[in-house]
């Protein structure tokens, strides 16, 4: 795959996807630092130490889901269209821009404000989409480029 030339290449959106629940980690990280620093100057310890277990459920919630985000990659090439998958194990689903029946974008109203979507790639073999990835940046765009090199195969 080397040498093909990759016109879109792109991780998941933390943020623009999920703004609430990406906004909640955040809150509860922070009061689970606030909780700590107030634990060495106050000894009220039953609000410190929910405090810490909010914080610590926000840590681990953020952490898994940005470990998650960050080994998810979507890449399309003049010739296919490919979703890497996997931290421990991967998992490649990849479909050849002249075998693609349709490509599909799914957005939320929230979504569409700020620019994600759902991008799925169905081949010509399968009644299913061979490919489907959540909170993709510029969806538009990711159809827009696939449609115009599979215009170009027919």
């Amino acid at each position: 795959m080397t040498e093909e030339k990759i016109l879109y290449d792109s991780v998941p959106s933390m943020i623009l996807n999920r703004p609430f629940s990406y906004l909640a980690c955040v809150i509860a990280m922070i009061i689970g630092i606030y909780s700590f620093i107030t634990w060495f100057n106050q000894g009220n310890t039953f609000y410190i130490i929910v405090g810490m277990i909010t914080g610590i459920i926000g840590l681990t919630i953020f952490f898994s889901w940005w470990l998650k985000v960050i080994n998810t990659r979507l890449t399309i090439t003049k010739k296919r269209v490919t979703l890497r998958e996997g931290i421990l194990s991967k998992n490649i689903h990849e479909v050849f821009v002249s075998d693609i029946r349709s490509v599909q974008i799914q957005q939320t109203l929230l979504q569409r404000i700020l620019g994600t979507g759902t991008v799925e790639v169905s081949g010509a073999a399968t009644v299913e989409a061979d490919i489907k990835i959540h909170g993709i940046p510029n969806a538009y765009e990711v159809k827009k480029c696939i449609d115009e090199h599979r215009s170009k195969d027919l």
